[in-house]
């Protein structure tokens, strides 16, 4: 198929904007007579404008010559072999070959499963760029004259501003459902519509989902979280049903909730908007306050209706075992999520004095601040509770003593 070609004088994308490493491998590439380009997210995020820092190559030169032709090269990958080109600093390139669709790929929708098990054919760019997930992913930047290849469309929907997958998207779903995240991480983070045909395939195929390894899955789901439009993200996953698969126990509560008052918000998105309202300010979050945030609103209310004499921590390690085990979220990130919910109900409650000490002591205790903080603005509540811990220990100490009549010098004194 021949592509749309876009001159150098009729885009945006410089070699100013690229890094020294990706400029060096696509020149090295090119002087050995191989095709080299700019490929994916990379060639997307420039036409928009965006600074970034992760770019990818993608080239006619197989594996093992690009072993010959880098000295710094590493290749990694069992269903392709990917080279990373290693630079001073721990900078690293990756370059990939072009491939086509693989014999799973090849399959028709029978109902049989699709999942690609293997994907390491080599081919021309065409059939790479036709076996990518969505439109605009499928560009590529040609270094030898500067111009923009486009065998997708790709140009024109990112001027829509739309999420379209490439080929027929029930098929493309099944090969690897993961693409379904995917698509819907990149409609939050750009603030992108999904093309119809291909949100209607995301609903259908998200049961799929679950099928992929639990460590893919949970990369998506953290990427939603840590970039910004974490809150479209969820709205697009619960809005498709595709939540109820990734975190069933939360999308039963939302669901519960919106039942029961139908004119309120959505609490988990409330707490999610929140987060992207101070992101846009600067703020930085880790993944464990990300996930506390996340769950914060089901555990408070689930709190609130257990017996008086429940083992509350016991109850949170199962809801928390339940929820993020199987996502694989690690072992470290579930326990200072636990810790960081227990310190919330805590900082809640005003008549509870015993640890207070010990929990601002806790390395931890900057994050649970912040997630009463969130909180705090999610609900509009509580806010006697946010001054009382924002208050320093210090101060507090000296008004107790001008309380008593006694100055701080006078107290020492004695």
């Amino acid at each position: 198929m021949k592509p749309t070609v876009i001159n150098r004088n009729k885009h945006v994308v410089s070699r100013k904007q690229m890094s020294p490493e990706v400029l060096k491998v696509l020149y090295r590439l090119h002087r050995t007579g191989h095709l080299a380009y700019l490929c994916g997210g990379g060639v997307r995020d420039l036409l928009l404008g965006r600074k970034i820092d992760d770019f990818d190559v993608a080239t006619d030169a197989e594996p093992r010559s690009l072993k010959k032709v880098f000295g710094n090269c590493r290749l990694i990958g069992r269903r392709f072999r990917i080279a990373h080109i290693m630079f001073k600093g721990g900078k690293i390139i990756e370059v990939s070959t072009f491939r086509k669709k693989g014999e799973e790929e090849e399959a028709t929708d029978d109902g049989n499963s699709l999942l690609i098990k293997r994907d390491n054919t080599f081919g021309s760019p065409a059939e790479d760029a036709f076996r990518r997930d969505f439109t605009i992913n499928g560009l590529y930047y040609n270094v030898a004259d500067f111009s923009i290849i486009d065998y997708v469309d790709g140009r024109a929907d990112l001027h829509a501003r739309l999420i379209r997958c490439i080929g027929e998207p029930n098929i493309r779903f099944q090969e690897d459902p993961i693409r379904i995240l995917r698509g819907i991480r990149l409609a939050a983070t750009l603030d992108f519509q999904v093309e119809e045909s291909t949100w209607e395939a995301m609903k259908r195929q998200c049961h799929h989902i679950m099928e992929c390894p639990a460590s893919r899955i949970r990369e998506e789901i953290m990427k939603t979280l840590r970039r910004k439009g974490s809150r479209k993200g969820f709205e697009l996953l619960a809005g498709g049903g595709i939540l109820e698969h990734l975190l069933p126990r939360l999308d039963e509560f939302r669901l519960a909730c919106l039942k029961n008052e139908p004119t309120s918000a959505d609490p988990l998105l409330q707490h999610l908007g929140v987060i992207d309202d101070l992101r846009s300010k600067g703020s930085e979050f880790t993944d464990s306050l990300l996930l506390a945030t996340l769950t914060a609103s089901p555990v408070l209310s689930s709190f609130e209706t257990l017996p008086p004499d429940s083992d509350v921590a016991r109850w949170l390690h199962q809801y928390l075992e339940e929820n993020f085990k199987p996502l694989a979220i690690p072992r470290v990130v579930r326990t200072h999520v636990h810790f960081l919910l227990l310190a919330l109900r805590h900082m809640l409650a005003e008549k509870r004095r015993k640890r207070r000490r010990s929990l601002r002591r806790s390395p931890l205790f900057t994050d649970a601040l912040k997630l009463l903080e969130i909180h705090c603005l999610a609900t509009n509540k509580h806010w006697s509770a946010l001054h009382r811990w924002q208050r320093s220990p210090t101060n507090r100490q000296h008004r107790r003593r001008k309380t008593k009549g006694l100055s701080p010098m006078r107290d020492a004194s004695k």
